[in-house]
């Protein structure tokens, strides 16, 4: 009885997750579809300043889809790991990551101790990587 009610929960939580996944994914679609419509009507000729503002304009409308599209695919991502029974798991260590995390990031992997983990090593190769770039210099 006990594990009937502990499924039947597991699956209700599964399915909030799905909507607010699925909720986030259709704000991303519509935000890429508005945005698409103005990027189009705005670089129509002009002085060279009205031209150059407008590319501008259109680059950092390019750089918030691009980024958007990725937030979608990591969306995408977390979807299939609720459908796998995988959201929620670290996919370092395997523990669970905390509710709160989930809330802030939903499409977390890492639970906190080894994003930090990682976010520091990756910091160290970078350090490495430049130092090594001003010696090359030098």
């Amino acid at each position: 009885m006990a594990d009937a009610v502990t499924a039947k929960t597991r699956n209700e939580i599964h399915d909030r997750v799905k909507q607010l996944l699925n909720a986030e994914l259709d704000g991303i679609s519509i935000r890429l579809h508005l945005d698409a419509r103005v990027a189009i009507a705005e670089v129509n000729g002009g002085n060279f300043l009205d031209v150059a503002q407008g590319i501008e304009r259109q680059a950092q409308e390019q750089l918030i889809a691009s980024r958007l599209m990725e937030q979608a695919r990591r969306l995408r991502a977390a979807l299939a790991r609720v459908s796998e029974g995988e959201y929620g798991v670290c996919s370092e260590c395997g523990a669970p990551i905390p509710p709160k995390r989930l809330i802030a990031v939903p499409d977390a992997t890492t639970c906190v101790a080894c994003q930090d983990r990682l976010e520091h090593t990756g910091a160290s190769v970078r350090a490495r990587a430049s130092a090594d770039l001003d010696e090359d210099d030098a």
